[in-house]
């Protein structure tokens, strides 16, 4: 039982991280507006915080070395897309 809910972790806090991914990438594809790019990096960031505290809560309570590197990597996302969206919004 415990390796099912493990692997549910991991999943949808890996889908949340891909959906929150795709919708970024399809705000800055418009390029007619700054809007859509704003929503889209709320909704994204909204995403990757959930995913965050969901495996951040698991971690507390069964350590494990995947949930590290998704929270790792949640932290990275969250970088690399405030960055593009301050080089689309400054740029």
């Amino acid at each position: 039982m415990e390796e099912n809910k493990r692997r549910k972790v991991v999943i949808l806090s890996l889908s949340g991280l891909l959906i929150g991914s795709l919708l970024f990438i399809f705000g800055i594809s418009i390029n007619s507006s700054i809007i859509p790019l704003i929503c889209q990096y709320f909704i994204a960031i909204l995403l990757y915080i959930s995913s965050f505290l969901s495996v951040f809560n698991n971690y507390k309570t069964d350590h494990q070395n995947i949930y590290r590197y998704i929270m790792l990597l949640t932290i990275f996302l969250i970088i690399f897309i405030t960055i593009a969206l301050l080089n689309n919004l400054l740029g």
